[in-house]
C-alpha cells in the first residue's frame, strides 16, 4: 500500500530540489488557507469539543492547522471520545471484551483515530519531522551569512 503524501514541510529535503519544495510549500499555502476559524462543530458534544481545543491547542505552535481541517479534527475528537467510552464500558465488565460488538466498534475507532492521525501528522515521527523543520527554519532565519545574502544585513 502506498504512503501517503506528506506536507512539503515534513519531506525529506534531499529527495527533492529547493525549487520543488518551495513550489510545494506555497501551494500548500494557498490551500490551507487561514487559520482563523478553528472551532469545534456544534454537533460535537462538550467532551468532544474538550478534546478538539485540545488538539488544536497542540498543533498551534506547528502552524499546519488551516480552517478545513475542522472535519478531520471534529472526527478524531469523535473517534478519542468514543474509545474512551467503549473502554469505560469494558472496563466496568471486563467480559466485555469478548463481545464481538463492543470489539468490532472499538476496532472501527481506533482505525479511525490512527487515520486522522496520520492526516493531522501526529505521530510521534511526524511531530519529530516537524519539529526537525521547525529548528532549522529557525537557524536559518538567525544565520548572518544568510541574512546578508537575503539583503537583509544589519
Amino acid at each position: 500500500m502506498a504512503r501517503p503524501c506528506k506536507s512539503a514541510k515534513v519531506i525529506d529535503k534531499y529527495s527533492q530540489t529547493k525549487f520543488e519544495i518551495q513550489a510545494r510549500i506555497e501551494a500548500e499555502e494557498k490551500l490551507r488557507g487561514t487559520a482563523d476559524k478553528i472551532i469545534p462543530p456544534k454537533h460535537l458534544n462538550s467532551n468532544q469539543k474538550k478534546i478538539f481545543k485540545k488538539i488544536v491547542e497542540m498543533l498551534k505552535a506547528s502552524e499546519i492547522l488551516g480552517n478545513p481541517d475542522v472535519y478531520i479534527l471534529a472526527q478524531t475528537a469523535i473517534a478519542i471520545d468514543r474509545l474512551q467510552e467503549i473502554e469505560k464500558f469494558i472496563n466496568e465488565d471486563t467480559t466485555r471484551m469478548f463481545d464481538k460488538n463492543v470489539m468490532s466498534a472499538k476496532d472501527k475507532y481506533t482505525k479511525d483515530f490512527f487515520r486522522c492521525c496520520n492526516e493531522l501528522s501526529l505521530s510521534p515521527q511526524s511531530r519529530a519531522k516537524l519539529g526537525n523543520i521547525n529548528l532549522q527554519a529557525k537557524q536559518q532565519q538567525e544565520d548572518p551569512l544568510l541574512k546578508v545574502l537575503r539583503g537583509g544585513a544589519e
